[in-house]
């Protein structure tokens, strides 16, 4: 009697991969991290298929940001710099997880973000949503470096912050990263975008930070040169 053969279970089962491809199509990772998932993406089918599907997520995100990119699939390597296997097909390269603490704290924020964003097709749409404790906005005096302006406005959720970061004067192509810092002044990253020339570009974030625990917020600057602007609270 032939036996059927035991199903393996697939690498991409992994947990901790499966959070960090969507904490990369999120844009929760940093850099490192993010290179070390793209190389594993770049083999791996089936968790180009699961990154596709959080890109879906992404683009609902997105709805309302002028000119705020879609993450772009990994580019598979160059067949010169490849080498071909004797037998069967390639095995994607090796993963290792991001700190899974961090990993969950960014995917964290970009849902309450989602969770933001869809409540503000709600809102518009006419249909009355159910009440929340919501505290008015605070706007946070505008900060002008290098001719490129931030301005930060944060509201007070009964789940963290909400905040939008309004951008202007940047030329085309910068790349934009919000940070909010707590009182400890640890860090943790928001949302990055890529700066259309001649626009103001409104990024809505969130935070599970109330807002008395902020100290500031930060927006980095990549393109042309790096840097830093800093966007004290409001004393």
């Amino acid at each position: 009697m032939n036996r059927e053969p035991e199903a393996r279970p697939s690498a991409c089962d992994d947990e901790d991969l499966r959070m960090a491809v969507g904490a990369l199509a999120l844009g929760a990772l940093d850099a490192d991290e993010a290179r070390e998932v793209r190389r594993h993406l770049a083999d791996c089918p089936e968790c180009q298929e699961e990154y596709a599907s959080f890109v879906g997520v992404k683009r609902v995100m997105d709805i309302g940001l002028v000119g705020a990119p879609m993450p772009e699939m990994p580019a598979p390597e160059r067949p010169g710099r490849r080498r071909s296997p004797l037998f069967g097909t390639r095995t994607p390269a090796p993963f290792r997880a991001p700190r899974r603490r961090r990993v969950m704290a960014g995917i964290a924020g970009c849902a309450a973000a989602l969770v933001l964003v869809v409540g503000g097709f709600w809102a518009g749409s006419g249909t009355s949503s159910p009440s929340t404790n919501t505290a008015a906005a605070e706007v946070l005096p505008a900060v002008t470096q290098l001719g490129v302006t931030a301005q930060i406005s944060y509201q007070d959720h009964g789940w963290g912050t909400a905040v939008t970061a309004k951008m202007s004067g940047t030329p085309d192509g910068l790349t934009c990263t919000l940070y909010v810092y707590d009182r400890n002044h640890d860090v943790i990253q928001l949302s990055n975008w890529r700066s259309v020339a001649g626009k103001t570009i409104a990024i809505p974030a969130a935070t599970s930070l109330p807002s008395e625990q902020i100290d500031h917020f930060e927006v980095r600057v990549v393109g042309y040169g790096a840097y830093d602007i800093n966007v004290p609270m409001a004393s």
